[in-house]
């Protein structure tokens, strides 16, 4: 059996069917998308698909967005305009070649993988196809969404949603169908279908300024007429505008007898002649160098009151110098030191500190002794902490310590002194004596 030769004419018809078929579904398929497609503008140049898919994703739900389309510019368009544009000079075209020598260069510090990006930046506008019509329409309940370039960004930008329009319906106004077209009859969009303008109520401010009262009419002033911004729908109070009128009057009145005494006041002070003033050394210092010469008056009264004032203030500084010492004497005479004469040769150190301690806490006790026995030389110094225990001290003067009676002294010890003059004769010693009491 020899099989059947096919018809060529047949073949063409069925592939002409297939191409069809798929063309259709091609368009079925393209006519869905256009359905769920937005436009996106306002879009920073810092932005690419990602951030956008994820910016819609976040407000829309997630796996909404099927896919994002920013529109780039061409570059055949670009060179275009460059070389048919007006003005354009060399020294351009050389910034430009620089320009693309310096971004090849960081493209090759970077890497490969800037060459899949676009070397231009987007015009800041695209178009985001949803995967459902439910997203599309809640996509499309937002007219404007806040968002940063990172979820964690502080910046934010704000990206204006609106349904995507064909080329044939773009002149269409799209808030007219959602009745917030603010302009009117002044858009340059077409209205056509089921829409509006936005209703624009003035406010209620503007409502109350226009019924407020010209303030200077009321008083019969206004001399703005028909101009003024405010009513006159309203009769002025005559009697209010003489009253005013008289007020003014007197006030004027008021102040021209005001002015007149001033200059009479002034008419005085230059006519007064220089010896009716006083002299001002005469009256706060009670004497004029100048004496008989001195063109100001010289009142005896005047200089009585200064010479009084002056003795006043001198007794007043005799007596803050006086209690400034007094104070100053009892400072010197409160003294820490308290001097001790007539101890037993045989005493110690420690038998002086038992004796005085309980008038108060004692710092140093000078003890002085004989270089060869080690015993006492019969007196010494003791240093408390405060007066009050010298004065408890004081208090043990003639008091017995170890079979003799003591003799004690405020003052400090001055042991060089002392032994200077042990060496002299007793009548010089019993000066010295004299001279530490007095001391």
């Amino acid at each position: 059996m020899v099989a059947a030769e096919a018809d060529p004419s047949n073949m063409e018809g069925e592939v002409e069917n297939d191409l069809e078929g798929v063309e259709e579904e091609k368009n079925s398929n393209h006519d869905d998308s256009q359905t769920r497609k937005i436009h996106v503008s306002r879009i920073p140049s810092s932005f690419d698909e990602a951030i956008v898919k994820r910016v819609m994703e976040e407000h829309v739900g997630k796996d909404t967005v099927e896919e994002v389309a920013l529109i780039y510019k061409r570059p055949d368009a670009e060179e275009e305009d460059a070389d048919g544009a007006t003005g354009t000079t060399k020294d351009n075209k050389k910034k430009e070649s620089k320009d693309s020598s310096k971004s090849s260069s960081k493209k090759q510090k970077h890497g490969g993988d800037d060459d899949d990006k676009t070397e231009t930046e987007h015009r800041g506008f695209g178009f985001v196809t949803f995967c459902t019509p439910d997203s599309y329409q809640k996509a499309l309940t937002m007219p404007s969404i806040r968002c940063g370039r990172k979820a964690t960004s502080n910046r934010k930008h704000t990206l204006y949603i609106r349904p995507y329009a064909e080329k044939g319906a773009q002149e269409i106004c799209y808030l007219w169908a959602k009745h917030r077209c603010p302009y009117g009859d002044d858009c340059k969009f077409v209205h056509e279908g089921d829409g509006g303008c936005m209703i624009i109520v003035p406010s209620a401010e503007k409502a109350d300024k226009k019924k407020q009262k010209c303030f200077a009419f009321k008083k019969g002033k206004c001399k703005r007429g028909d101009q003024c911004p405010f009513s006159h729908d309203f009769k002025p109070n005559v009697a209010t505008a003489t009253t005013d009128n008289a007020t003014t009057k007197d006030q004027d009145d008021n102040d021209d007898k005001e002015k007149a005494k001033d200059v009479d006041k002034d008419n005085k002070k230059r006519k007064r002649d220089n010896s009716e003033k006083d002299c001002i050394n005469w009256k706060t210092k009670g004497k004029c160098r100048k004496g008989d010469k001195c063109p100001y008056r010289h009142d005896e009264a005047l200089r009585e009151a200064a010479l009084l004032k002056k003795k006043k203030n001198k007794k007043r500084k005799q007596q803050e110098g006086a209690d400034a010492g007094d104070t100053e004497s009892k400072r010197q005479r409160q003294p820490l030191w308290v001097r001790l004469f007539g101890l037993n040769y045989d005493t110690r150190e420690h038998d002086v500190r038992e004796f005085l301690q309980h008038c108060g806490t004692i710092m140093e006790v000078q003890f002085p002794r004989f270089e060869d026995s080690g015993r006492s030389k019969g007196y010494c110094g003791v240093l408390f902490q405060s007066p009050k225990a010298v004065a408890k001290a004081l208090e043990l003067d003639g008091e017995e310590l170890m079979g003799r009676w003591l003799r004690i002294q405020a003052g400090k010890m001055l042991l060089d002194q002392w032994e200077d003059r042990e060496k002299q004769p007793k009548q010089t010693q019993s000066n010295y004596e004299e001279e530490q009491e007095a001391y």
